[in-house]
């Protein structure tokens, strides 16, 4: 049986999913006790790899809030790495 994906489930890969997959990537690099360069590709190294995964997991969610509120999730708890850090 083919899977039907929702507007809502391809929304949230194509725009939500990625920009907190983003967003976590500068966390963890914001956390990491490096030097900054080393911060920066981390960061830039991060960012695709999970992009992809957060996309992807977007479209296996079993509808479209729960694609959203796993993308809000995971920026939110990045948000508050980056503004404790």
């Amino acid at each position: 049986m083919a899977h039907v994906h929702g507007a809502g489930r391809i929304t949230a890969a194509v725009t939500g999913a990625p920009g907190a997959a983003v967003l976590a990537s500068v966390a963890l690099a914001a956390a990491l006790p490096v030097p900054g360069d080393v911060r920066l590709v981390v960061a830039m190294l991060a960012a695709l790899p999970a992009a992809a995964t957060a996309a992807c997991l977007a479209l296996l969610a079993r509808s479209a809030v729960r694609a959203w509120v796993g993308s809000a999730l995971v920026a939110c708890v990045a948000a508050v790495v980056l503004v404790l850090t």
